[in-house]
């Protein structure tokens, strides 16, 4: 008889030699954004290796202490996760999960991973994703609220239970 395992999420932090899996993750994220346009694929390219790097540079200059991680599912890169564990929050900066590793519950796993945590610590989960994502729903479905709208962002919040707990 055959004992089937379920896949293993895990971790690993970010290195210089994953931009280019990083840069193509990201253009994934926006390659809706160029279906209706009249650019060259060149221009697209540039434009997406330029927007790339002025997230991660903003990322890296804003978040100096957060955890940048790539998602791997059984030793394959999925996607990635970058936190930043403050002491009033934890603030999510960065979660994309590949469009084709999508729909297998990963997101929702690593999501109330995230939330268990922010429970422990009696902090709220904060986090911004564009309006028209489809984590939107995700987020909802797991209780987050907006609670800002930042154009085409919007901010959410998930709080935890911070009462007394009863045994």
């Amino acid at each position: 008889m055959t004992t089937l395992l379920a896949p293993t999420v895990s971790f690993r932090p970010v290195s210089d030699a994953d931009q280019p899996y990083l840069l193509k993750l990201y253009a994934s994220t926006r390659a809706h954004e160029f279906a209706h346009t009249d650019w060259s694929q060149a221009n697209i390219d540039d434009f997406i290796m330029r927007q790339f790097k002025l997230q991660s540079d903003a990322y890296a200059a804003s978040f100096p202490g957060a955890s940048f991680v790539i998602i791997q599912l059984d030793g394959v890169d999925v996607g990635r996760l970058y936190v930043d564990r403050q002491d009033r929050c934890l603030q999510m900066i960065e979660f994309t999960v590949a469009p084709e590793w999508r729909g297998r519950g990963i997101g929702t796993d690593i999501l109330r991973a995230l939330m268990n945590e922010a429970h422990g610590g009696k902090v709220p989960v904060r986090l911004s994703v564009l309006k028209d994502s489809p984590a939107l729903d995700l987020y909802r479905r797991h209780g987050f609220l907006i609670t800002a709208d930042k154009g085409a962002y919007v901010g959410m919040e998930w709080m935890p239970d911070t009462g007394p707990r009863v045994i």
